[in-house]
């Protein structure tokens, strides 16, 4: 802490004698100090220049939670709990399992203060990575048929961290925003635990301002995601031509960040390309969240069933075009184009240049499968038209992108799931909303 000084208690503090030893003189208001953990709780809580003011006012540290008001981090299980359950991690003489680094994260977390929100979101973080690398761990050897005995319960386990993480996140969110998305309500939550009425702490006519709550924009551009127009995305390699992608709808503003928070560490673990949409708006975004394919086609039946788990908690909405799917409908999928088609693509195929529709070539040949409307090109991108005629505008509101399936060109309807009739990814099964009883914001 910059401009203090003190000396870190020796070890037996707890003696009344070296206790005793380590008072801080001020004043009438003496308390024992006790360990540099202390110091660094309090001074991560309320932040240096309040530390600062105690110390000058001649106040010490206790370790008694009552005398600061700072309490563990809640939400998570202990590794306590974890061993009362028959679920703490064995020792290795070199290297450790997932299984050993999240007993550690777990401990880690649980040493953090209450109101310490920002460490707490970067260990929860941190949770999240290890548990993706467990679950991938417990996938290869389901596969293989190698489960070990803890490892149905294990599973469970972390089946509900991850529900207590998402929780845990809700209620910071609450706590820093309690009314409008980016509100700074960060501000009371530390006042209030020293005492004091405003955000500020007055030192020599100085203030100390507290930063605002983090945004979605500033915590996915942390993550190092890269801004592409209004979304913020997340590649890895390239992305094939066509495919099945999942969607995620969102139809309240205030959950977005929580949102990203509960699935991007796991994606980004998993290495599967994904996008955002960050725009500034309290409108519903039927595309919030885009999740590309996954090299394996296989693991889309996991990929849909985490991202259930991530956002069952959260106001969804349905994406248009898509279709429904998994056991609750919050995920919907389509299978449709990913980058534009174009001539060096058709090779080897029955398609030729056959006159002109306005300014358009035109191409005809029995690799087309759009029924009766033209297929077209524009410079290297080629499109249906949704008429006999030229269109008026290239817009969805006249073209068709064409894609290629195979070896058939097919127009992308883009109000269809399904416009070249793929079969869904092994697994995945289509979302009955009639059977449910569930409308379309969930």
């Amino acid at each position: 802490m910059a401009g203090m000084r003190h000396q870190a208690p020796e070890r037996g503090a707890g003696n009344k004698e070296n206790a005793s030893s380590e008072r801080i003189a001020g004043g009438a208001a003496q308390r024992e100090a006790t360990t540099y953990g202390d110091w660094l709780q309090l001074q991560r809580t309320v932040g240096n220049r309040m530390v600062g003011e105690l110390l000058k006012s001649g106040v010490g540290l206790s370790a008694a939670p009552p005398s600061t008001g700072v309490q563990r981090a809640p939400g998570l299980p202990t590794r306590q709990q974890l061993k009362d359950e028959g679920l703490k991690a064995g020792t290795k003489l070199i290297g450790k399992t997932s299984w050993a680094n999240l007993d550690d994260a777990l401990y880690a977390y649980e040493k953090l203060g209450d109101t310490d929100y920002r460490a707490q979101e970067e260990q929860m973080q941190k949770i999240e990575v290890i548990i993706g690398k467990w679950r991938a761990s417990y996938d290869q050897r389901a596969n293989k048929e190698k489960l070990k005995a803890k490892d149905p319960a294990k599973l469970a386990k972390v089946e509900q961290i991850l529900a207590d993480i998402r929780n845990r996140r809700v209620a910071i969110q609450t706590a820093n925003a309690p009314t409008t998305v980016g509100q700074e309500g960060l501000r009371g939550a530390e006042a209030s635990h020293v005492g004091v009425g405003h955000a500020s702490v007055h030192n020599n006519e100085e203030k100390k301002e507290v930063k605002s709550a983090v945004t979605l924009n500033a915590y996915l551009r942390g993550q190092g995601y890269k801004l592409d127009r209004n979304y913020l995305s997340w590649a890895m390699g390239e992305m094939a031509h066509v495919s099945w992608k999942a969607h995620v709808g969102s139809s309240d503003a205030t959950q977005r960040l929580a949102i990203a928070q509960a699935v991007s560490p796991m994606l980004m673990s998993w290495n599967i390309s994904h996008k955002f949409d960050s725009s500034n708006t309290q409108d519903p975004i039927d595309k919030f969240l885009t999740v590309y394919p996954p090299e394996d086609e296989e693991d889309w039946e996991l990929i849909v069933k985490m991202l259930e788990g991530a956002v069952g908690s959260f106001a969804t909405v349905d994406v248009a075009g898509d279709m429904p799917v998994g056991e609750t409908g919050k995920v919907n999928m389509r299978h449709g184009q990913n980058t534009q088609l174009t001539l060096d693509m058709l090779k080897g195929l029955d398609v030729k240049e056959e006159g002109s529709l306005g300014s358009y070539k035109q191409y005809v040949g029995s690799a087309i499968q759009g029924g009766s409307l033209p297929l077209l090109i524009n410079g290297q991108t080629m499109f249906f038209s949704k008429t006999m005629d030229a269109p008026a505008q290239l817009t969805p509101q006249y073209i068709y992108m064409a894609i290629l399936v195979g070896d058939r060109i097919v127009p992308d309807k883009r109000e269809e799931p399904n416009p070249a009739k793929v079969p869904l990814p092994p697994g995945i099964k289509a979302f009955e909303r009639h059977k449910a009883g569930i409308n379309n914001t969930r």
